[in-house]
């Protein structure tokens, strides 16, 4: 995919690179390498661990887990439940998960076939799996985020009738501080 990428967009390196800006050659380089499950970065006391999920047709799809000074942060990525994502997120401080609201994107999606609505929905989580999940896991935290269809509005209710721990509805530059306790911060 990368070297596609640099072909992509040949010309417009160029012009930057060799005509424009007259940047360094080295600053479009990219050193990529496929992933498997397991360690991807350690430096620093942080480590990344990349760990399988279920997005089937797409695969492989990976979910991350980065751990840090006895903390951790678990992304779930695109999947649908997936006991891999449980194994690996067990005893996360935060666990922030995809969601999909199957009844709000059938809705918002007139444009797609039965069959491609159902396609789509069978690949990702509803709110009910996703408190299944948080309810094995039982982070400090759960959050929401890449959620299909954006501004679906019954999530918590969804959610609540399979998990009662902490939860919050993901928005756009919001972000965690991870330590004892997990803080929310919304964006102003």
């Amino acid at each position: 995919m990368m070297d596609h990428l640099r072909q992509a967009y040949e010309f417009d390196i160029h012009v930057r690179r060799d005509i424009d800006e007259k940047l360094s050659a080295q600053g479009v380089e990219v050193e990529a390498q496929d992933m498997e499950e397991g360690v991807v970065y350690e430096s620093g006391g942080v480590k990344v661990t990349a760990f399988l999920v279920d997005h089937r047709p797409i695969q492989p799809a990976f979910g991350y887990r980065v751990d840090y000074a006895g903390h951790s942060v678990v992304l779930s990525g695109d999947t649908r439940y997936s006991e891999n994502l449980i194994k690996f997120a067990k005893g996360a401080d935060l666990l922030i998960h995809e969601v999909i609201d199957p009844e709000a994107f059938v809705k918002g999606a007139p444009q797609l076939t039965e069959q491609q609505k159902k396609s789509i929905i069978a690949h990702h989580t509803t709110a009910e799996e996703a408190g299944k999940l948080f309810s094995i896991v039982k982070p400090k935290l759960a959050a929401y985020s890449h959620i299909v269809p954006g501004g679906a509005k019954d999530l918590l209710e969804q959610t609540r009738k399979s998990y009662a721990g902490p939860l919050e509805v993901g928005e756009d530059l919001m972000s965690f501080d991870v330590g004892t306790e997990v803080e929310v911060h919304r964006p102003h």
